[in-house]
């Protein structure tokens, strides 16, 4: 009864788009598991991991632009429906056609279909809410989300190690793979049954005619604006970071830790529900220390178990780490995007998160490619990445405080005034 509270004012196509991302996301935490041992598995190596990896974070960020474009000619149902068939169906081919060539071009084309659904998804619960609920659907999105990453990585994990007790790992994985594509597909029944909302129809028409003109002039004049240009930076120097490490948390855990794929699931499923638990934390923390001061704890928290987790080979010390670190670094996130879409106003918000997506696809691309490239090659280079995003992420917090510290407080002037 309390659940069918909690959904009763959100619209049946939001609810239908709810449905469809817990499919859609247990496919993609699955495979996002999966890949990088099997590529290994596949002794293509470290570095052409990093560089398929690099490609379709990049096609991610490259197609933003013109993928906003289509979305308004296209619809967005037709778009996200485009997005559950050919994501979840470029996962399966990279598992059966595992060819370097033929891989690298399904990334792109997974990457290329990822920015469509990204593109998609904000102006969709825009247009099937209320100003009301709007914060509560976006929040209940996050989490679904985050779970459905978590059970997509424990149970393939449980899966793959299943099928490697009657089969060789490489088939093994090969298969988890497939069948965590199909069922990515089940999101599509849901996205089908969708009603268009033809009353936006029009407006949406008129502001393509609009942008198309003046869409580079907007771009200039948000990048020129103080606050929005220094947060690009800084979202693009904190992407760099993450593009180090978090690609490849499977691949230190199998590898340098020498884990099975089940225990692999495990561990990641845990750290994944961290950042689910520390979502529902930072609220609390904002409204107790500020938006900017949260920020800073959380993140500068998270630089010691950042290290820990390239220090010691122990199984329950690197869990405890990856645990802690998820937590730490990604429960800012809601209150630093809160943050970003205050800096600009509501019509150049749908721009400025385009160009939020660019910068930290970009970073998190070029980043990639170079850790990919020191585990390959390098001595310890399983380590020596974490040790480098931890230097990036300690100067791009120091960043932050020094371009931010002064938010709080003309919010409270702001208040109190009114």
């Amino acid at each position: 009864m309390l659940l069918k509270d909690k959904f009763k004012d959100i619209s049946n196509n939001a609810l239908l788009y709810l449905c469809s991302i817990v499919f859609f996301y247990i496919s993609s935490g699955a495979f996002s598991m999966l890949q990088g041992i099997y590529i290994k598995e596949l002794n293509y190596g470290e570095s052409y991991l990093g560089t398929l990896l690099s490609l379709k974070i990049l096609a991610t960020a490259v197609f933003s632009i013109p993928c906003a474009v289509f979305v308004n000619k296209l619809g967005k149902k037709n778009a996200m429906l485009l997005a559950f068939i050919f994501v979840p169906l470029m996962n399966i081919f990279q598992g059966y056609f595992n060819t370097k060539g033929l891989m690298l071009v399904f990334a792109i084309i997974q990457g290329g279909f990822t920015s469509l659904l990204l593109v998609s998804e904000g102006p969709f619960f825009m247009e099937n809410s209320i100003e009301k609920n709007r914060l509560k659907l976006f929040s209940i999105s996050f989490v679904i989300n985050v779970f459905s990453n978590m059970i997509g990585y424990f149970v393939f994990g449980q899966v793959s190690h299943k099928l490697e007790l009657k089969i060789n790992s490489i088939e093994a994985l090969k298969y988890s793979i497939i069948i965590s594509g199909l069922i990515g597909f089940i999101a599509c029944f849901f996205v089908i049954r969708i009603k268009t909302l033809l009353i936006t129809t029009k407006d949406t028409n008129d502001l393509d005619v609009k942008i198309k003109g003046s869409l580079i002039k907007v771009y200039l004049h948000i990048l020129k604006q103080k606050q929005p240009s220094q947060y690009v930076l800084y979202n693009f120097i904190i992407g760099f970071g993450a593009g180090l490490v978090v690609p490849y948390f499977n691949l230190y855990l199998k590898y340098k830790i020498n884990i099975s794929t089940e225990t692999i699931g495990l561990i990641m499923a845990l750290a994944q529900g961290a950042m689910g638990i520390g979502g529902l934390i930072t609220p609390i923390m904002a409204k107790k220390y500020g938006k900017i001061n949260t920020i800073i704890i959380c993140q500068t928290l998270s630089v010691p178990f950042l290290m820990l987790i390239a220090l010691p080979p122990s199984v329950i010390i690197v869990s405890i780490a990856l645990f802690m670190r998820n937590a730490l670094m990604n429960m800012a996130g809601p209150i630093i995007s809160n943050l970003a879409m205050e800096m600009v106003d509501s019509n150049h918000r749908p721009i400025f998160s385009s160009i939020i997506n660019i910068s930290g696809n970009l970073s998190r691309a070029l980043s990639a490619m170079l850790a990919g490239f020191i585990m390959n090659h390098m001595v310890n280079g399983y380590e020596i990445p974490y040790f480098i995003t931890a230097f990036v992420y300690v100067g791009g917090t120091v960043y932050f405080y020094k371009c931010f510290k002064g938010v709080d407080k003309r919010s409270k002037e702001v208040t109190s005034e009114i």
